[in-house]
């Protein structure tokens, strides 16, 4: 499939309450999965951002009633859904986001970076993945991680041409993700889709919606408001993804490579040798 058809579910979140929210990502699918390919949630959607206590009483297992629900909705409308909730594994309690088509389970991420006071909620994860979804490679971030440029980098080089993000964004920092996004799709050549929450959350943040869809020269497809709530969509033509690549091509170019370096501190002086 060289088109895939993108839908972007900008919505507030109920914090805390699962069923009013995955209420919302029902109508949403209802009207928008049979004419799309892929749906993207914010970050954490199903469960929101409660305190510690809801949010770890609330996690649940890849194979609890929020995914069964999920995958039972992915049949039903014959699409893809990526969404958020917090993956109980044990002991442990990880911010997730899963990949769910219309035959279960596709992937699933856990957040490696964690927000400013989000380690007291979660554990972090330790692994990038990527997986083929109709004759592409998908690969998914979530949030903060997508500040850090290694992280795209690390999934772009399993050859990923279409980078999920679910976010969480809040004011101040909407500017902060407008640019990474561009940054990481254009940097690596590929495409970028992120989804953001809007409204108020129960800690008094503020979330600043900006969804957006970057192409592999960075440039803006689409891109939501910074204050209501809305499903915008767009058609990416993989193809660009080789075309960008054309005349150069950062990933096989790049002579930096961190497994590699060799540091040196001596005299007052520093080096990195590639």
């Amino acid at each position: 499939m060289s088109n895939i058809h993108i839908a972007l579910a900008q919505l507030v979140c109920d914090d805390g309450d699962i069923e009013s929210n995955l209420a919302r990502m029902d109508r949403v699918i209802n009207q928008y999965g049979f004419n799309h390919d892929l749906i993207i949630f914010p970050e954490t959607y199903t469960m929101g951002f409660p305190e510690r206590n809801v949010c770890r009483s609330l996690a649940q297992t890849l194979d609890g009633p929020v995914m069964k629900h999920l995958e039972q909705k992915a049949r039903e409308a014959n699409t893809t859904i990526a969404a958020g909730l917090y993956e109980k594994d044990g002991e442990n309690v990880y911010n997730t986001t899963v990949l769910v088509g219309p035959n279960g389970l596709l992937l699933s991420y856990r957040k490696t970076h964690l927000w400013v006071g989000e380690s007291a909620r979660v554990e972090s994860g330790n692994k990038f993945q990527a997986c083929d979804w109709k004759n592409t490679r998908l690969g998914i971030l979530i949030c903060y991680d997508i500040e850090f440029p290694e992280t795209a980098r690390t999934i772009a080089r399993l050859g990923t041409e279409l980078l999920i993000v679910t976010d969480g964004n809040m004011a101040p920092y909407g500017p902060v993700h407008h640019v990474a996004i561009r940054a990481r799709a254009q940097e690596n050549q590929i495409f970028v889709a992120m989804t953001n929450r809007v409204g108020d959350g129960c800690d008094s943040s503020h979330f600043v919606g900006g969804s957006m869809i970057a192409d592999p020269y960075g440039r803006v497809i689409v891109e939501a408001s910074d204050n209501k709530e809305e499903v915008i969509s767009a058609s990416i033509d993989l193809s660009l993804v080789k075309q960008s690549r054309q005349y150069y091509h950062y990933l096989q170019e790049a002579r930096i490579n961190p497994m590699k370096q060799v540091i040196e501190f001596g005299q007052g002086k520093f080096k990195i040798d590639i």
